[in-house]
């Protein structure tokens, strides 16, 4: 769980480099491992500039819904919604704002001691790879990205099935 909302925060103000959008979307797939083991998630999302959703098909189908600070997660193999709000999010603008270029298509920032590296290739985010404070390699990568499109705003509701448990 500290993964996927990691990941949606750090996701949330990826394009410190290119602020000028109004909506971005792109299927990922993110890899967390450590000496004993590797965890993969594949899905994909759509971000404006305050709210979010995310479509986790693998391992397991779970959609995100973030709204400024309020977060939907709506569990299907648990039959639950869980509502949660953030109380202190990641400075994530000040994490692009230390980029520095190391090589022709390479970014690093050191933001609150973890060094992120950020591969830009063709003018499109290639992937995002860091070492979180649990030593956790993770590497997120992105295709299919898409700017500016038409988008139906019912996108960032929440649908939640009537007999789901919600959690607050």
């Amino acid at each position: 769980m500290k993964y996927f909302i990691f990941f949606i925060l750090f996701s949330i103000n990826i394009f410190a480099f290119n602020i000028n959008f109004e909506n971005f979307s792109s299927d990922f797939e993110q890899k967390v491992s450590n000496n004993s083991l590797s965890l993969s998630y594949k899905g994909n999302f759509i971000i404006t500039k305050n709210k979010a959703f995310w479509n986790y098909i693998k391992p397991n189908n779970k959609q995100i819904y973030i709204n400024n600070k309020e977060i939907v997660i709506i569990e299907h193999e648990l039959e639950q919604a869980i509502y949660t709000q953030l109380q202190n999010l990641p400075n994530l603008q000040e994490i692009f704002k230390q980029a520095k270029k190391t090589s022709q298509e390479n970014y690093e920032a050191r933001y609150e001691n973890i060094i992120y590296n950020i591969k830009i290739e063709n003018d499109k985010l290639e992937n995002i790879s860091y070492k979180d404070e649990l030593e956790n390699s993770i590497v997120i990568y992105f295709y299919n990205q898409k700017f500016n499109q038409n988008i139906n705003n019912e996108i960032f509701i929440p649908k939640i099935p009537s007999h789901y448990d919600i959690i607050q």
